[in-house]
């Protein structure tokens, strides 16, 4: 039988239509431009760029796109396998020489600062998520303004802030071509569990560090709080993925710390945390005066790097920083303008310590943050002059918990220069308003401890002073084994200032391994066997001589022995 011409035609178009049903990711969001002015080379308009990157066309006719809660259909548009479109606002298509492109009547407004974008299909279903903020363009600078917000590398939709970047095009942005940003990069980091929010005795909110595979998450066999309670239900919160939200099957008690654990939960790449799956929590209690204590901060950062603040729970309540602000106290006395520390919710358990920025991975590329989960973002901080300023800390109701007048002139007196050293508490049972309770971050522990006890503290009664240097025998040929020597102490005071020499056994210095260099209350120095302009040294026994004064003039002198031995040839 001969199928009419027509037919034909007919059917032709009906296939050159047809798409499957795509799976989360397939159409993805890999370039926004949040803020076009002042112009960098682009026209002066916001756009968003989608990419199927599945194997299949797909039909994006009623899908929605929202960005915050503002919530758009999209037009009419199969897009082809590894094929873009470009969004924009109706009058700024013609200002693109670009095919495949759509305006949108009603286009979403993307803020300048941060915004949740979310791309859905028809029936709601989120496709792919981003949330971004000016910490993304990784440079001050080009947040300003005229550059787009690339993907590096599609392979990773989920990954983030990491693989993300401003446009290195030299237009600024790339509209409806292949990102200038695009590298075939890796992503490693791990679906880490940071901290919880209780919402009430029978709910709990966990919080992780990047997009979780939602049906493994999903599965209440995967959480186990201890004390006998179940997980009824669990609820993986969209679009982002990265909060959990958990019904107990009892009410968690008053007063009692509860610790919670979580099995077998990976990314939506399938990678599994494997070490930051556990939390304690417990219900929040109202906290009192000086329960929760200034404990660190960086007035005057280095060059590009984030301030920081550091808060540290002194009391036995658990306390939800939802419930705390922070701000400046101005010259005249009244309050500037109040900051909230964590609008969502975060508990801060007894004992712990949190550090509010703008920019964590920032501040973590520049300082050690051995305790990442403990580093919490803010959209800003209060202004903290770099000679003198005044913080405090209040309650939601107003009542100052805490405040400190802070000045340069608190830090340590030998230090040649003070950008980038933090100022840390001694001792959260004195006043914070003592100016002798604190103290410049030890060049030892990198200038500054964000989210980690303080490098400077006062003793505990019958502390001692401690020199050490291990191994006895070591070698440096790189096999893994006792490659370097470590020198190590512990010290009764803060203020110590240092230096360390080491000789040969002739008694000739090879070595000035630390030159007047401010020591924490405990920490260590590493010689990998060279010698000064990286000269290899022999085999043979090599003296640490190490000299520690304070501002009291008193002054101490070890020698400590090791042996470098090397292979033979």
């Amino acid at each position: 039988m001969r199928v009419p011409i027509v037919c034909t035609c007919l059917l032709l178009q009906v296939l050159a239509g047809y798409s499957q049903v795509p799976a989360i990711y397939d159409v993805i969001i890999q370039e926004i431009m949040p803020k076009p002015s002042p112009v960098a080379g682009l026209p002066p308009y916001e756009y968003i760029e989608l990419r199927n990157v599945s194997a299949a066309p797909v039909q994006l006719q009623n899908w929605h796109l929202v960005v915050n809660k503002r919530d758009v259909l999209l037009p009419t548009c199969l897009l082809q396998p590894d094929s873009l479109l470009l969004l924009c606002p109706i009058a700024a298509v013609s200002s693109y020489n670009i095919p495949n492109i759509r305006g949108l009547d009603r286009f979403p407004a993307l803020p300048d600062d941060s915004g949740l974008v979310v791309l859905y299909d028809q029936n709601k279903k989120v496709m792919h998520a981003i949330a971004y903020n000016q910490s993304w363009y990784g440079n001050s600078r080009l947040s300003k303004g005229g550059y787009s917000l690339e993907m590096i590398n599609a392979a990773f939709p989920c990954s983030g802030k990491i693989n993300w970047c401003a446009s290195p095009a030299p237009a600024s942005g790339t509209p409806g071509k292949p990102n200038a940003a695009a590298a075939a990069t890796t992503d490693d980091t791990r679906p880490d569990l940071l901290y919880a929010v209780v919402t009430d005795s029978m709910h709990v909110l966990l919080q992780f560090s990047k997009t979780l595979d939602s049906t493994l998450a999903a599965d209440p066999a995967r959480y186990q709080v201890n004390g006998g309670i179940n997980v009824a239900a669990v609820v993986v919160v969209p679009p982002l993925f990265n909060l959990v939200q958990l019904q107990l099957s009892a009410a968690i008690q008053s007063q009692q710390v509860y610790t919670l654990d979580t099995r077998g939960l990976a990314d939506c790449k399938g990678l599994e945390s494997g070490i930051k799956t556990a939390v304690t929590l417990g219900l929040p209690q109202q906290p009192a005066v000086f329960d929760v204590v200034l404990n660190e901060l960086l007035f005057y950062p280095p060059a590009g790097v984030p301030e920081f603040i550091e808060l540290y729970n002194r009391s036995n309540k658990v306390i939800d920083l939802q419930q705390l602000r922070i701000c400046a106290r101005k010259q005249d006395g009244s309050l500037g303008t109040v900051k909230n520390i964590a609008p969502a919710g975060r508990l801060l358990m007894p004992g712990k310590l949190v550090a509010l920025t703008t920019d964590a991975a920032l501040l973590c590329s520049h300082y050690t943050c051995k305790a990442r989960e403990n580093i919490q973002e803010v959209n800003s901080l209060p202004s903290m002059p770099m000679a003198e300023g005044q913080l405090v800390l209040l309650r939601s109701d107003s009542t100052v918990i805490d405040e400190l007048h802070y000045t340069d002139g608190q830090h340590f007196p030998l230090a040649s220069a003070l950008q980038g050293i933090s100022l840390e508490r001694l001792n959260t049972e004195l006043p914070t308003s003592n100016g002798d309770n604190w103290h410049s971050a030890a060049a030892t522990a990198g200038y500054a401890t964000p989210g980690w006890p303080n490098s400077q503290q006062w003793p505990q009664e019958g502390e001692q002073t401690t020199i050490t240097v291990m191994p006895a025998v070591f070698s440096p040929d790189g096999d893994g084994i006792a490659d370097l020597a470590q020198l190590t102490w512990q010290l009764p005071a803060p203020g110590c200032v240092a230096n360390v020499t080491i000789f040969d056994a002739q008694g000739k210095p090879v070595r000035f391994l630390a030159r007047n260099i401010l020591l924490g209350n405990t920490g260590y120095l590493r010689w990998d066997g060279s010698g000064e302009n990286a000269v290899v040294l022999p085999s043979g026994i090599y003296i640490f001589f190490i000299e520690i004064f304070n501002l009291k003039g008193h002054v101490k002198r070890w020698k400590r022995t090791v042996v470098m031995a090397r292979k033979l040839n």
